[in-house]
């Protein structure tokens, strides 16, 4: 809507912003051009040739003389404008395994897709919908234990497969975790533009993703993770836009909504994270009125009838109490005193993006100290979208406190994204010293990572790292680890491309150099999907199943450490006191099948059993029951008699 894109004069204007950004007035436009060309290069006083522009938001030449470009750099400037399709392409080319190995019948899941789809399973055959998982028991799961399920992914899921035809059935849960995935990638890419980064720190941002630790796996799980970020990232999307504006009668109730989705697919830090910072951003900006406007308090209506209905319809229709208990265990918890491992989202977030988060390091760090007063007093007009996009930032690491252990994957996930756009702005920003510096670094990562993968292949260097770490491995451990085929083509694609980025890619020019590192990730995809999943799911350590597995109620989970449970034996009648057991014989085809009682084969009549004369001390004696064939509980006397045999030669 035209309301949406008006924002106040005094927005995106500095040299930060493109046109792409936010439209601007021609008088204003004509400012911050010459305000743009007049303005001190202060990325040639670090040592680089390059500066902001208010043409792309990234980079333009300076007067002075600037290096000439490679190859792969010219391919990163050319693609900046084609960005999300760049990135689709890339996560296609990480992905495609996960949907040949699924059409062929051999898609693997660890136990924690296994539990999703699980939940999924059940409620699209019992129901309820709006709380999955709600009538599926840990005995009928089969792993013991099963956390509450957020409906939201539930309904993707169930979405995808109205939408996939019915031949297409196998591929529904990779396409799931891979969709997902791209969601949160294209939500990355367009926070990262509607902070007014630039289509090139835009185009950065999702390629860091997409080469780091944390993400890359997420295009293979099939989860909420990925889709709960994903819908967080596009509800800041509206939110740091629609705040600017005037009026945004689409963007504001968008957003609202879609945190409220978030949080059905999440839990409450997603939920919670895009109201607090809506408000800190308001309060920062000395605009809070703003939040008093019909469309945002429409859109806040909108939030709080989307809760109230899912809400409701738990409480009334399915009667779901225990489901809800379980959600709300697993909702919140007490920030003081701190549990014992409340900076795991913290770690898992910064060691998921290893090595981008080494950019800290490099950074020209006198340019920014210098400027830090004028940015921060600017942030509160100008570059009001890089001051949403840290806002947010510093509020999720506060509320990942509150996180508790079962929500922590996630978390970690949604802060990675939100540090991605930060990460891909100050990548292209790098000094020529700092980008080559970084990406020594990025190259040793490579190198020790080959090493010790090259090193797990062999039995000697095996024992030697175990004994150089203090890790003792047991005989199985060791002979698990040695059979892993693939861990030594990993390491050696890994040393390869350590040599590839110190001796043959110029480090001074960061787009390029990312370029390879994308390139590199999808090569090290390969032989992790397509060698090292296999040989994990022949162990039964590593809890891998089938789809075939996870479907039948009886199949052995965690890759066959349950056995398929036997069908209940019949209860055998309580055994008599002091009565001594009868010994059933085996009967064959020379015994003689039971002629029907007559005068001559009558039954025995019951013995007598004598007592014992008690001793001295003893307790009186039980009385003894009057035969003993109630105490057989195999040879039923009372019975029928049976057939008479056929007479000889019939």
């Amino acid at each position: 809507m035209t309301s949406d894109k008006a924002p106040n004069p005094s927005l995106n204007a500095s040299s930060e912003s493109g046109p792409d950004a936010s439209p601007e007035s021609p008088a204003h436009a004509a400012a911050a051009s010459e305000r743009a060309t007049t303005a001190p290069d202060h990325d040639a006083a670090a040592g680089q040739g390059m500066r902001e522009s208010p043409g792309d938001g990234t980079s333009a030449p300076t007067p002075g003389p600037a290096p000439a470009q490679g190859q792969a750099d010219k391919v990163f400037q050319a693609l900046r404008g084609v960005a999300p399709l760049v990135l689709l392409l890339v996560l296609a080319a990480q992905a495609w395994p996960d949907f040949w190995q699924a059409w062929r019948g051999d898609a693997l899941y660890c136990p924690a897709e296994s539990q999703h789809i699980r939940a999924f399973l059940h409620t699209a055959q019992h129901g309820p919908w709006l709380a999955p998982s709600a009538g599926l028991t840990p005995e009928a799961d089969g792993m013991g234990c099963l956390a509450a399920q957020w409906p939201g992914f539930t309904w993707f899921m169930a979405l995808l497969s109205l939408l996939l035809p019915q031949a297409a059935s196998a591929l529904l849960f990779p396409l799931a975790g891979a969709l997902a995935a791209a969601l949160a990638l294209l939500g990355v890419w367009g926070l990262s533009r509607a902070a007014g980064f630039g289509p090139r720190a835009a185009l950065a941002s999702g390629l860091i993703l997409l080469c780091s630790p944390l993400f890359a796996p997420l295009v293979h799980f099939t989860g909420s993770t990925a889709l709960s970020a994903a819908l967080l990232l596009f509800s800041l999307l509206c939110f740091c836009r629609g705040w600017q504006a005037r009026r945004a009668w689409f963007l504001l109730p968008t957003g609202f909504v879609l945190a409220g989705m978030a949080g059905l697919t999440g839990g409450l830090f997603h939920l919670l994270l895009p109201l607090l910072a809506s408000a800190v951003f308001l309060l920062w900006r000395g605009a809070f009125r703003r939040a008093q406007g019909a469309d945002a308090l429409s859109g806040f209506a909108l939030l709080l009838l989307l809760l109230g209905a899912w809400l409701g319809g738990v409480i009334l229709w399915t009667h779901a109490e225990g489901y809800m208990q379980e959600l709300y265990a697993t909702l919140a918890r007490r920030p003081w005193p701190l549990p014992d491992r409340w900076w795991w989202p913290l770690a898992g977030a910064a060691l998921g993006l290893a090595p981008w988060l080494a950019l800290v390091l490099c950074v020209a760090w006198r340019r920014v100290l210098l400027s830090a007063w004028g940015d921060l007093k600017a942030s509160r007009a100008e570059r009001a979208g890089s001051a949403f996009v840290w806002i947010t930032l510093v509020l999720g690491c506060l509320l990942s406190l509150l996180t508790p252990v079962a929500r922590m994957q996630g978390v970690a996930v949604a802060l990675a994204c939100l540090a991605a756009p930060l990460l891909g702005k100050a990548l292209l920003r790098l000094p020529h010293l700092g980008s080559r510096l970084f990406y020594l670094i990025a190259a040793l990562c490579l190198l020790h990572a080959g090493l010790a993968l090259m090193a797990a292949g062999f039995g000697f260097s095996l024992d030697w790292m175990a004994r150089f770490f203090s890790h003792p491995l047991t005989p199985e451990q060791r002979e698990m680890i040695l059979g892993l085929r693939a861990l030594p083509v990993l390491g050696a694609l890994c040393l390869l491309a350590a040599v590839a980025m110190t001796r043959f890619i110029r480090r001074d020019h960061p787009g390029g150099a990312l370029l390879f590192c994308a390139l590199t990730a999808v090569i090290l995809t390969q032989p992790a999907s397509l060698m090292l999943a296999p040989e994990l799911a022949a162990l039964p350590q590593a809890g891998l199943n089938r789809l075939q597995d996870i479907q039948s109620p009886t199949a052995p989970v965690n890759g066959g450490d349950n056995v398929t449970p036997a069908a209940p034996a019949a209860e055998a009648p309580p055994e008599i006191p002091n009565a001594p057991r009868a010994v059933p014989l085996p009967l064959s085809e020379e015994t003689p099948a039971r002629e029907p009682a007559g005068a001559g084969n009558a039954p025995l009549p019951p013995q007598e059993v004598t007592p014992v004369a008690p001793q001295e001390g003893d307790a009186p004696p039980q009385p003894q029951p009057e035969t003993r064939n109630d105490a057989v509980p195999h040879v039923d006397t009372d019975a029928a008699p049976a057939a008479p045999p056929a007479p000889a030669g019939g």
